[in-house]
């Protein structure tokens, strides 16, 4: 896929090991990509978090990775898709004891059944833990920067017990935009807020302009509340429109045509969302796999981004479908 061996990378200077959390449905672990990262507290279920351990346990690997150079990539983090983009001829340098990059996905708890969904097979769906009581200890304790971006997911995070007060926190004590991931099935006023703040950026994976489609893939009959939900965000604040991306994942004899993506454009463009993004099952065809994407693929991605620009719209780009596409 690339080449981990030019002379000028040598270190992987990644910002996940130094400063990131992500709160996982069954661990507390530093990163969201396709590798665990370092994993701070496997099996967590609740117990109090000792932040100094947390601090040491990053010191200790990144001084591994500068002191072996040579390209040295750790377990925790080998087949990572984002290793290219952090790799660095310059040493990781002193850090503090800081977060700013959470990821919230502790609830793999869903209100839709999407045929592609990897999570299908967790047999332990419900809530092991509560992020809430963390974040305010994080915040009490100053290691919490007030400056860093949260990503919220799941699962569906909308459906979290905690999601409505866990929202209203991140917004009164950050300063930056907070990124929800959800399938829009739930309206949240919170969220309304969020977007009336200019603080809120939302992504959706529609993957359909009809409800008959919708239904073939999420396996669920919320099509037409989904959309009303999407236009009350949108109809309530003008941020809406311009942080609000509807995904559309390309379905093997579902969804795999120019129809209807044409619909999908279509539909997006009619209640005013001005981005869209397309992807392709990661989990069917993912990375670092035998298994390729179909010809027509390429064709189909082609038609969508133009499609789409013809209609006025703006393409979200997504790093980890690019890589899978260059698996050819």
């Amino acid at each position: 896929m690339f080449n981990l061996f030019r002379k000028n990378c040598q270190y992987l200077n990644c910002p996940h090991l130094r400063e990131t959390l992500h709160f996982f449905y069954y661990d507390i672990r530093s990163c969201c990509a396709n590798a665990p990262g370092i994993n701070f507290y496997p099996e967590y279920t609740g117990q109090e978090i000792d932040w100094d351990y947390v601090y040491n346990k990053r010191k200790k690997l990144i001084k591994k990775i500068n002191n072996s150079g040579n390209n040295f990539i750790p377990d925790e983090c080998k087949n990572c898709f984002e290793i290219k983009n952090n790799l660095s001829n310059k040493k990781i340098e002193n850090f503090d004891n800081k977060i700013y990059r959470l990821y919230i996905q502790n609830n793999m708890s869903c209100n839709a059944k999407c045929i592609y969904c990897v999570f299908n097979e967790v047999t332990q769906r419900n809530y092991r833990y509560k992020v809430l009581p963390i974040i305010k200890d994080l915040i009490a304790k100053n290691i919490l920067s007030e400056h860093a971006v949260a990503y919220m997911s799941g699962g569906e995070i909308t459906i979290s017990p905690e999601f409505e007060e866990l929202l209203s926190l991140l917004l009164s004590y950050l300063k930056s935009k907070i990124e929800i991931l959800t399938s829009a099935i739930k309206y949240s006023e919170t969220i309304k807020q969020a977007f009336k703040m200019d603080r809120c950026i939302m992504l959706v994976s529609l993957d359909s302009g009809k409800a008959q489609t919708y239904k073939a893939i999420k396996q669920v009959d919320c099509f037409n509340r989904v959309v009303n939900n999407l236009c009350e965000y949108i109809n309530a604040a003008d941020s809406a429109r311009q942080n609000i991306t509807l995904k559309y994942i390309i379905v093997d004899e579902i969804n795999d045509n120019e129809e209807e993506i044409s619909e999908f454009i279509n539909l997006s463009k009619n209640i005013g969302i001005k981005k869209v993004r397309i992807d392709v099952d990661n989990v069917k065809y993912a990375l670092n796999d035998n298994k390729k994407v179909p010809q027509n693929y390429y064709s189909l991605i082609k038609y969508f981004n133009e499609y789409a620009k013809q209609s006025g719209l703006e393409i979200v780009d997504s790093p980890q479908t690019e890589e899978i596409l260059l698996q050819k």
